[in-house]
């Protein structure tokens, strides 16, 4: 599998087999760069159009939904108290886990003095964790409010 460039002419890529052309910078164009070129060219003008489609409200008569007035409730849901324990539970392992991943970042941080690569690793070990856990944490926030934000539209 690695010696067919060889045996390929030099126009040609080695993944389809197909010839592309040489641009004027040596880079090479294919069928997937070209779509994607004109996919960044469309996004220009297709996102502010399908936005303003998206927020801006129908004039005229507008029917009320029968949805409006609903809301999460766990109300006579059976089961419902065990899902908030298992919920409980995975938020509490999910910050324990969060946990040992910043000690492993510190220790790694802190213990390699002489291996620069591995003090960077360490540092990345700390921020994820750190991370992690304030997704952890905002996570019920962030649920609430993009359902709020679903039920505003």
């Amino acid at each position: 599998m690695h010696n067919i460039r060889r045996h390929l002419p030099s126009s040609a890529d080695p993944t389809t087999a197909r010839p592309v052309t040489p641009t004027p910078g040596g880079r090479r164009t294919g069928p997937l760069r070209r779509r994607l070129q004109l996919v960044r060219r469309l996004g220009g003008v297709v996102v502010p159009i399908a936005t303003a489609a998206l927020f801006s409200k129908p004039s005229g008569v507008v029917l009320a939904s029968p949805l409006d007035d609903v809301s999460p409730t766990s109300e006579g849901l059976p089961g419902a108290e065990l899902f908030q324990n298992i919920l409980g539970w995975a938020f509490w392992v999910a910050l324990g886990v969060c946990g040992l991943v910043i000690l492993y970042g510190a220790a790694t941080w802190r213990g390699m003095n002489g291996n620069s690569g591995r003090g960077v690793e360490g540092k990345m070990y700390v921020a994820a964790g750190a991370i992690g856990a304030m997704v952890i944490g905002l996570a019920p926030t962030i649920v609430s409010v993009l359902f709020d934000a679903g039920q505003a539209g």
